[in-house]
């Protein structure tokens, strides 16, 4: 198997995960890649990315950002915190990866179009957000409604997003607020005290076009 061979085969999961761990060792280590992560791991292993333009918002630990660049896809990655950024630059270049970090809330200096937009959001209910990392307002859905505001904007024909949610947010209220967005469940994990799910969105603009 030649080098270039080498490059376009997908890496196997679990390799990629220790790989990514070893790499941030003695790094910053603000996020730590939990169950929510690997769910949508889980769901981007089924998927080609090579060639792609991917958008990995509010990047968190990188593993996301991190693996699709590894699958060969063309990556941005954002966060509010530009240390999480800072940290995802060294680890990137321990694996040998490129990524465009951005530090920026949600979308507000990302520019362009993406055929996969990913968001693993702070998605717990809370009155106040005190701690951004976790907590995502009322009914956990503040920071997840104010993404799916935007997502449209910044999905190329025929693009989808990738969002995590939980039970605690109710994923038909979100579909009832975003009429301009289909949303359907593509993987689901059951925890402690609620469910996670990984939508599918894909933007309605046929329907929207037609008189």
């Amino acid at each position: 198997m030649t080098e270039s061979d080498s490059d376009l085969e997908d890496p196997r999961l679990e390799d990629f995960v220790a790989e990514f761990l070893a790499a941030r060792s003695g790094g910053s280590t603000t996020y730590e890649p939990r169950e929510d992560s690997f769910l949508v791991l889980e769901v981007l292993a089924e998927s080609r990315l090579h060639g792609l333009r991917v958008l990995d918002v509010g990047t968190g630990s990188g593993i996301l950002a991190a693996y699709c660049a590894r699958k060969g896809a063309t990556v941005t990655a954002t966060d509010i915190d530009i240390n999480a950024t800072k940290a995802l630059k060294l680890t990137a270049d321990k694996l040998g990866i490129s990524i465009k970090l951005v530090a920026c809330d949600l979308f507000s200096k990302v520019h362009g179009s993406f055929d996969i937009v990913v968001f693993n959001p702070p998605y717990l209910p809370s009155s106040t957000i005190d701690d951004r990392t976790i907590d995502g307002g009322e009914q956990g859905a503040e920071i997840i409604n104010r993404f799916l505001d935007k997502l449209d904007e910044h999905l190329a024909d025929d693009g989808i997003g990738l969002l995590v949610v939980s039970s605690q947010n109710n994923p038909a209220l979100l579909a009832a607020h975003h009429p301009n967005l289909s949303l359907r469940t593509v993987s689901e994990r059951s925890l402690f005290f609620e469910k996670l799910h990984v939508l599918e969105l894909k933007a309605e603009r046929e329907a929207q076009a037609q008189p």
